[in-house]
């Protein structure tokens, strides 16, 4: 084994055994066979692929000529055929650029807005066209609201619920993602570097 006798191989473990400990060594060892045991598969590939791609092909090209002649023959024929099936046309797929996907999306994000803000102006122009609109609107928004006894709680619990309920709650504000906000919410040393 890779021209070491049994006394050399004696010492190696020796010394490698005082070196690393006996806790260390069997998990090395297992290490070092698959290894070994990946380097002889990936050999084992690399020679079965040279012997079927390289030497097989040439030897029967030296030993038997005109078969090996045949064998072009039909490859290039296959090729031929397979040429026919690549003529046809075929449309060129076009890979998106940087700039242009930009462009896609900042006109994309535009026409979202778009359409929020025109949603947005219907809800508003829905909302104007209540019954109560006129000169009477404004009063009829600034009413204040009755006073409740005990027993009309329930009632006045209501109609509160439905009062916010006809208003669209506030959408959530988006953080500030910029470098200026996010370093300063970055933790500082005291005392300088240490």
């Amino acid at each position: 084994m890779f021209g070491i006798g049994s006394n050399e191989l004696l010492i190696i473990l020796v010394f490698a055994f005082l070196l690393f400990g006996p806790d260390k060594l069997p998990g090395m060892g297992r290490t070092i066979g698959r290894a070994l045991r990946q380097f002889r598969e990936a050999q084992e590939g690399f020679t079965s692929v040279v012997q079927s791609e390289v030497v097989d092909p040439l030897t029967e090209a030296i030993n038997d000529p005109d078969a090996a002649k045949k064998k072009r023959e039909a490859a290039k024929a296959g090729a031929a055929e397979d040429a026919d099936i690549d003529d046809a046309p075929q449309v060129a797929q076009h890979e998106e650029t940087f700039a242009e996907r930009r462009a896609r999306l900042k006109k994309e994000k535009e026409q979202r807005e778009a359409a929020e803000a025109a949603a947005a102006e219907a809800a508003a122009a829905e909302g104007s066209e209540s019954p109560a609109a006129g000169a009477d609107a404004p009063a009829a928004v600034e009413a204040p609201a009755p006073v409740a006894d005990d027993n009309s709680d329930s009632d006045a619990d209501t109609d509160a619920d439905a009062d916010a309920s006809a208003q669209p709650a506030p959408e959530p504000a988006k953080p500030d993602t910029s470098a200026a906000a996010l370093y300063s919410l970055t933790p500082r040393k005291e005392g300088g570097d240490e």
